[in-house]
């Protein structure tokens, strides 16, 4: 196991940097507007898609390309693909946005997969799926298992034109990552340790009847404690709080054995922070190739919103992992 329990210094003009971007960002998302405030969520997720009531509209890569799957439910799961410009495609990274099982959707980070599959050349695909309140647990992990069933098939990896090397995800696309591949090998039977180069997991929830670092944190920087169990409520509420330690649903209850090499990535501010330390152990404890890293002073979602150095520490992180493990 990797670990970098104690994020290594940085110098103190890098330091003050990035407490003052933290502190401005918490005093501006403090008028931010919320899902929960909005008529639906539909409503929430067409103001942030149009830019508007304080909103900055995602930059689109206009080299992506869509195509869709027929999931288990009859329901059709938009796959949304970024392909390296510069060489051929070394196989396909599969990805879970964030958002809290409820807002985000596929088209949310291309400017963050665009940088990924240009500094790794692998294919990025990110996948549409289903959203709480509309759709509960497990609808979401329903639509994940099987946009990965259909990359690793023979179809798959001829639209995706790159076999399935990594699954990832941040936030509630973190849960999803080990989610899916957990569900892969128990209820697929597919020898996950040997057909993916490795798993990435970044500041996810892995005990949904909440860590320490939850319980405790005060701040409100992107994520806040309330703000979290607002959105577990949301895909989860169907659960009684005294069953979720369900290993179905809460991951750090899972039998984690035989799984790829993995990386949790998170951040010293990071309201999730205990979730990823924990669940890093226990794959390092079940024998598994194991990867753990903090960022000191960096908060919930530093890979994909830009923050400065932070954001290229956490990138760099990704793709040294990344190179090591993929063939």
């Amino acid at each position: 196991m990797t670990s970098n329990m104690l994020p290594g210094p940085i110098d103190e003009v890098k330091l003050k940097a990035r407490l003052e971007f933290l502190d401005n960002l918490e005093a501006k998302l403090a008028t931010a507007v919320q899902w929960k405030e909005c008529e639906s969520p539909a409503e929430y997720h067409k103001m942030r898609r149009e830019g508007t009531n304080g909103f900055m509209a995602p930059v689109l890569n206009p080299a992506a390309r869509l195509a869709n799957v027929t999931g288990r439910d009859g329901n059709q799961i938009e796959l949304r693909i970024i392909a390296p410009t510069e060489k051929a495609s070394r196989g396909v990274l599969l990805h879970f946005h964030a958002g809290g099982f409820v807002i985000g959707n596929n088209a949310s980070y291309d400017t963050y997969l665009t940088t990924l599959s240009r500094r790794l050349g692998l294919t990025m695909v990110s996948v549409e799926y289903r959203l709480a309140p509309d759709h509960l647990f497990p609808a979401p992990l329903h639509d994940c298992v099987d946009a990965a069933l259909y990359a690793l098939s023979p179809a798959g990896e001829k639209e995706l034109g790159a076999p399935l090397k990594i699954i990832c995800g941040e936030s509630a696309g973190g849960w999803l990552a080990i989610s899916t591949a957990l569900s892969l090998r128990r209820d697929h039977g597919i020898e996950v340790k040997s057909k993916l180069d490795a798993v990435i997991s970044g500041y996810g929830i892995f005990d949904l009847t909440h860590t320490p670092s939850l319980l405790e944190h005060s701040r409100n920087i992107v994520l806040s404690t309330k703000g979290m169990m607002e959105f577990c409520e949301a895909s989860f509420n169907q659960i009684p709080m005294s069953e979720r330690k369900n290993p179905l649903v809460s991951l750090l209850y899972a039998d984690v054995k035989e799984m790829p090499p993995a990386l949790f990535l998170t951040g010293q501010l990071e309201p999730l922070i205990d979730d990823s330390v924990f669940m890093a152990a226990r794959w390092q404890l079940a024998g598994n190739d194991t990867q753990l890293n903090l960022v000191q002073e960096a908060c919930h979602a530093f890979t994909i919103i830009p923050m400065g150095d932070a954001t290229e520490e956490g990138l760099d992180i990704i793709v040294n992992f990344v190179q090591q493990k993929s063939s």
